[in-house]
């Protein structure tokens, strides 16, 4: 008979203190479910592990810089209320181990990457890339690119949509003197079997030793990473959750 009443008593408390927290806390408890229903951000930092990517004059590789963005880019998705999958976190590249050639390594990791994608559902994913042309130091500026084949016509579609607001927000963040527009570019690895909305952003020209001293700066990789995010907000509507004050039945001050 104790136990009974014992059981009794904690399913008592547990309704009150959730009528507490409903009644109290509306909007805290709110936004704790928000975060625990983000949608899924995917994050590819291109290239890494063996695979250094372009290559400025003065030797700076472009994965690296291209993981410093991405970085960013997840600090401020988090802080957004996005949950953020990365298909690398580090230099090194997850089961990329070493086949007999580079090639056969880099179409290895590449199938890895895809396959994250697949597995995941994000609701988009953004690869994030440096350019470089060597033919011509003086070319500059963001470009965005998306697929134009290898999907249904309605990813394609959302492809393309996400292209222009991402092209546009990054452009007005950095300052671009460069008005490029977004272009389809169909020989992407990634792009070949996409499962949701997608781009790859190139941020910027190595073989410019202008832009490539700037894409090596915080503060300016702090801007690219602010623009693909008002991109991403543009495109899927989603604003920031905004963090309440909460006092718990403690009396203690909390943010949710």
């Amino acid at each position: 008979m104790k136990k009974q009443w014992l059981r009794i008593g904690i399913a008592v408390g547990i309704l009150v203190l959730a009528a507490g927290l409903v009644s109290g806390g509306g909007k805290a408890v709110q936004l704790i479910q928000n975060r625990l229903e983000a949608d899924v951000l995917l994050l590819d930092p291109g290239h890494g592990g063996i695979d250094g990517g372009a290559q400025s004059s003065r030797g700076v590789l472009e994965k690296s810089i291209n993981l410093q963005i991405a970085q960013e880019v997840k600090r401020l998705a988090e802080d957004a209320g996005w949950k953020v999958v990365m298909t690398r976190e580090t230099d090194a590249v997850p089961g990329g181990e070493r086949t007999a050639t580079i090639r056969s390594w880099k179409t290895q990791d590449m199938k890895a990457r895809r396959e994250l994608i697949r597995r995941t559902q994000p609701y988009l994913a953004i690869s994030i890339h440096l350019n470089s042309f060597r033919e011509n130091p003086e070319v500059e500026g963001v470009q965005v690119f998306y697929p134009g084949e290898g999907g249904s016509p309605e990813v394609l579609e959302q492809s393309k949509k996400l292209s222009k607001i991402m092209q546009e927000k990054i452009m007005v963040q950095v300052q671009s003197r460069k008005r490029r527009v977004p272009m389809e570019k169909n020989d992407v690895f990634l792009f070949k079997e996409v499962t949701c909305p997608m781009v790859l952003v190139e941020c910027g020209f190595l073989s410019n030793p202008q832009e490539a001293q700037q894409l090596q700066n915080g503060e300016y990789q702090q801007k690219l990473a602010r623009g693909i995010m008002e991109g991403i907000g543009g495109f899927s509507g989603k604003k920031p959750l905004k963090k309440v004050p909460f006092i718990d039945s403690r009396g203690e001050n909390k943010e949710y």
